[in-house]
């Protein structure tokens, strides 16, 4: 009798999880304003759910495709997601002053959700390689930040900055574990501050969010109300929350309550202890990453399970660290719960990719033929499909 795959179970139910947790807050967060703009409480939770059908039926798939078949199309990979970062200034969609929209058919996505696994996907592939070809500038690490630079420059122009200073801090983390020389890295980070910092300070919304951060008391009727809201939510939850449902705040008074600041509904209706269990999932969705990247049977596993984890979980800080007041308001939504089909979406596809990778670690024991376990032999196929090749098409 075969042995079922061993995907990482804790993993798993972490995003589950979450998963159900947004089903619930989305609801909980949205039926004010859905009644009040399409007469209906239910308006924005179905078309939820219906994404987290949709969802979940990616996670499964995703699942159970070889991890090892993205090494081969990742330059291809990297080229379609730029494609379609570049195709938002010419059939982009503008909502709020920003480019960050596309319509494809009858839906509407945000690339730069699938843009971020796809530069994670390249940079794997390439950090692979080996550290030997990391150490030449030109022909290691050159290529690698000027494809992330031109990825995060295109995202900037939307402009979405904070998905760019997130997109920059992936690939300097990546590239930093996979070897590249620390005076590369540190003379890349200071130019690209040097040339950014001064661009950025022009941006008259980057200086608005950057005095109401310092001084919340500044504009608390404009650009700092939402702030001043968010942190409202917070002490209004106290540490075990008012009930789910019965928060004050989605009643108008926190704007995008049930998108980007959906963690403040949790912090006020489920309390300190419920906002708290949501950052120990992301921490465990993190540490579990971090596991299944230390057992992988390759470089490219292991650097392809690092940066998935490294994505989910600065995503989730950034988005807490902003409706707690620590960071400016950004338009980074919360993985896996704030409503928003794109990066629900493409999350899911990410642990499901997180998950196949899970059932090719390493078994403790060297056992060999017939006894072997399910996870050997899913290693010793991830090696052959990932294995170099001569130009002849010889493995070496």
């Amino acid at each position: 009798m075969k042995n079922k795959p061993a995907y990482d179970l804790r993993l798993f139910c972490a995003v589950i999880s979450l998963v159900a947790l947004g089903l619930v807050m989305v609801f909980s967060a949205s039926r004010v304003i859905a009644g009040e703009q399409f007469s209906s409480p239910f308006f924005f939770f179905q078309r939820h759910a219906i994404r987290v059908g949709l969802g979940l039926l990616f996670l499964y798939v995703f699942m159970k495709i070889p991890f090892g078949i993205y090494r081969r199309f990742n330059f291809w990979v990297l080229v379609a997601a730029l494609l379609m970062l570049a195709s938002i200034f010419v059939w982009g969609n503008r909502f709020r002053g920003a480019e960050r929209w596309l319509k494809i058919f009858m839906f509407t996505v945000q690339p730069v959700e699938a843009a971020k696994y796809s530069l994670v996907i390249f940079l794997a592939a390439r950090l692979a390689e080996g550290r030997k070809k990391l150490a030449d500038f030109e022909k290691g690490f050159l290529p690698l930040v000027g494809a992330a630079a031109a990825m995060a420059v295109m995202v900037g122009r939307q402009p979405n900055i904070s998905n760019a200073i997130l997109i920059s801090m992936i690939t300097m983390t990546l590239l930093f574990i996979g070897g590249c020389r620390i005076k590369h890295i540190g003379a890349f980070t200071g130019a690209a501050v040097a040339v950014a910092v001064p661009i950025l300070y022009r941006m008259e919304h980057i200086r608005q969010r950057l005095t109401v951060l310092f001084n919340p008391s500044t504009d608390v009727n404009g650009i700092g109300w939402q702030t001043r809201q968010s942190l409202i939510a917070f002490g209004s939850g106290s540490i075990f929350g008012c009930g789910p449902g019965r928060g004050h705040q989605k009643y108008l008074f926190l704007p995008d309550a049930h998108t980007d600041f959906i963690y403040s509904i949790v912090g006020e209706e489920l309390g300190f202890i419920g906002a708290a269990i949501v950052l120990l999932l992301f921490t465990l969705i993190f540490m579990r990453a971090m596991h299944i990247s230390r057992r992988a049977p390759n470089e490219f596993g292991r650097f392809l399970a690092m940066g998935i984890g490294l994505t989910i979980f600065f995503t989730a800080v950034i988005n807490m660290a902003m409706t707690t007041g620590l960071l400016p308001t950004a338009g980074l939504p919360l993985p896996f719960v704030s409503y928003g089909g794109s990066s629900l979406i493409t999350s899911m596809v990410a642990a499901g990719i997180l998950l196949n990778i899970s059932t090719y670690g390493r078994d403790p024991e060297p056992s060999a033929g017939r006894g072997r376990s399910r996870s050997m032999r899913n290693a010793d196929y991830a090696r052959r499909a990932t294995a170099p090749r001569f130009a002849d098409g010889r493995k070496r």
